[in-house]
C-alpha cells in the first residue's frame, strides 16, 4: 500500500476528491441505512419530490467519484483501498448550485499488477458502482440501465482525454475494451451495459457524437431543459 504524493492528490481534485477533513454533510456508513436520508437531503437541495429525478441527479454527482476510481487504475494502476464506507460527502456549494466533494478517509492504494487488472475493474464496478445503484433503483424505482449511463457519461469524457497521453494509450484502450466486455460484469449485470451506450462507436467517435441511451431525467428540475443529447426528441415538461 502507498500513499499518494501531493502531485496526484492535486489530479483527483478534477473528480472532486479531498482527503482532508472537513465537516461534512453525508456520512456513508450503510447505504441500506442511510439511503433514505440521502434522498432526503437531495430532495431537499434539488426542489424536487420526484424519487426517478433525486436518484438520477444524485448519481450524475457521485458518478464523478466512481469516475476518479478508474481513472486510478487506468492510469496508475492504483486502487484505492477503501471501502464505500470510507466515503463522506461535503456539500461545497457557494451559491444556489449543489456543487459535492469526496472527502476520502483513508489515503492508501495498492499497487495493481496487470494480471489482476481484471479483478480490480470487477471489484470497482461491484463495490463502488452496483453497491450504490441496486439499493438507489429499488428504493426509487429508477432503470438501472439509466444509472449506469449515468456514470458512463464521465467515463467516456476521462478515457477520451487519457488516449491522448501516447505512453498509456494502448493499455487504456485495452482497459475500455474490458469494460466492454460481459466477463468483468459477471454476477453484476448479464451483460456490460458500458457496451449498450457505446453503441459500436470508438470512444473519439462517442464523444464526438454524444448521444443518451436513456434519459436522465434533467429536464424535471425546476426551470432547466432537456439536454441536447436526450434520446427522447419529445422530453419536455407538458
Amino acid at each position: 500500500m502507498q500513499k499518494l504524493p501531493l502531485s496526484i492528490e492535486k489530479e483527483l481534485e478534477t473528480y472532486c476528491f479531498t482527503f482532508t477533513t472537513q465537516p461534512v454533510s453525508f456520512q456513508v456508513n450503510d447505504w441500506l441505512v442511510h439511503l433514505e436520508e440521502m434522498l432526503t437531503y437531495t430532495y431537499k437541495r434539488l426542489g424536487t419530490t420526484i424519487p426517478g429525478v433525486a436518484a438520477s441527479m444524485w448519481m450524475r454527482k457521485y458518478a464523478l467519484f466512481v469516475t476518479g476510481q478508474f481513472y486510478m487504475l487506468s492510469k496508475y494502476r492504483l486502487k484505492w483501498s477503501g471501502t464505500i464506507t470510507d466515503l463522506a460527502i461535503i456539500d461545497s456549494s457557494t451559491d444556489d448550485q449543489w456543487l459535492t466533494t469526496f472527502l476520502l478517509k483513508t489515503n492508501s492504494w495498492d499497487v495493481v499488477e496487470e494480471k489482476h487488472v481484471t479483478d480490480a475493474f470487477h471489484t470497482l464496478l461491484k463495490d463502488f458502482g452496483t453497491a450504490m445503484i441496486e439499493p438507489l433503483a429499488v428504493k426509487t424505482r429508477t432503470p438501472k440501465l439509466m444509472l449506469w449511463e449515468n456514470i458512463w457519461g464521465y467515463l467516456l469524457w476521462m478515457y477520451g482525454g487519457l488516449l491522448k497521453e501516447e505512453a498509456i494509450a494502448e493499455r487504456v484502450q485495452s482497459d475500455i475494451d474490458l469494460l466492454l466486455e460481459n466477463d468483468v460484469w459477471n454476477s453484476i449485470e448479464r451483460r456490460s451495459p458500458f457496451k449498450i451506450f457505446q453503441c459500436f462507436l470508438t470512444v473519439p467517435q462517442a464523444i464526438d457524437h454524444y448521444k443518451r441511451t436513456t434519459c436522465c431525467f434533467y429536464y424535471e428540475l425546476e426551470g432547466q431543459e432537456k439536454c441536447p443529447y436526450c434520446p427522447n426528441a419529445t422530453c419536455n415538461k407538458n
